[in-house]
């Protein structure tokens, strides 16, 4: 008699985070109450054209460059 035994093979795979190539100038600073945004600010430095550059907002209310 052969029963069918499946070996599970756990396997880990490693992010390297430090990698020069996936890292973008952003920056990223939120102060969040619920749904209501107190303070927020991000920074893009990259050079996309896409991407806004800065945005400011105070208590839901704001503007993006």
């Amino acid at each position: 008699m052969n029963i069918g035994v499946v070996k599970k093979i756990n396997k880990m795979n490693w992010i390297n985070s430090w990698k020069q190539g996936n890292k973008q100038a952003k920056y990223n600073i939120e102060i969040r109450l619920g749904r209501v945004t107190i303070l927020e600010i991000k920074v893009c430095m990259c050079d996309k054209k896409q991407c806004s550059k800065f945005r400011l907002m105070l208590l839901n209310f704001g503007f993006e460059i």
